[in-house]
């Protein structure tokens, strides 16, 4: 389970229970983040990270958790990116 509780980089998503990740993820990094994160495709649906997701069946580790964001690594707000949170699997 990721530890997304008090982090800093933590959003609600409008109508959900599920929550977005700001964090700027680089998916070039060779550090294991939730990018990287395997689930099965039953899990899938409820694990989109970071745009919706439930943090239940994430990693139980982030190297990105802090208890205040950094505005160089926190991802700019981007309507497409609002939209992927609302929509989630439905696309």
């Amino acid at each position: 389970m990721l530890p997304c509780d008090g982090c800093a980089y933590r959003r609600s998503i409008p109508g959900g229970t599920h929550i977005i990740c700001t964090y700027f993820w680089d998916p070039e990094s060779t550090e294991a983040s939730p990018l990287t994160h395997r689930v099965s495709p039953r899990v899938a649906q409820w694990y989109c990270f970071p745009f919706n997701y439930d943090p239940l069946w994430g990693p139980d580790t982030c190297a990105a958790r802090a208890e205040i964001a950094d505005p160089a690594t926190t991802q700019p707000q981007h309507p497409l990116f609002d939209l992927f949170s609302i929509l989630g699997r439905r696309l």
